[in-house]
């Protein structure tokens, strides 16, 4: 579980190679993209992720730079819920896999091969 443009949000770890901080991601030259400007969130974030999330899509190695790693869980199948309406018409394409309630927030999991279909992260060398 993670935030990212102010939204407490997860991704199944099936999917996910590596998560490293900015500052490994920015010494390794590798680029990534943040959640808020796929999204057209107008959330300020700082410049560089405190956090990036590597995961493969395809042959594709993908980044996602987020505001802060909350922690690793597990979340049984059943207790994930559908999106509520309104969300399910922000989601555009699916995005949004559903919710889950852990403790006191509302999670949203993050889809991360849709994620790409809206907007490609590569996570590219940059140096």
């Amino acid at each position: 579980m993670f935030h990212a443009a102010g939204v407490k949000m997860a991704v199944e770890t099936v999917r996910v190679d590596c998560i490293m901080s900015g500052e490994q991601a920015a010494q390794q030259g590798i680029s990534s993209c943040r959640l808020n400007k796929v999204l057209g969130s107008a959330y300020e974030t700082s410049p560089e992720p405190s956090t990036v999330i590597l995961y493969k899509n395809g042959s594709e190695t993908c980044g996602l730079g987020i505001d802060g790693l909350d922690e690793i869980t597990t979340v049984p199948i059943r207790a994930i819920q559908p999106l509520p309406e309104p969300l399910s018409y922000f989601a555009g394409p699916r995005l949004f896999q559903g919710i889950v309630l852990h403790g006191n927030d509302v999670v949203l999991i993050l889809d991360l091969y849709r994620l790409k279909s809206l907007n490609p992260c590569k996570a590219v060398l940059t140096a």
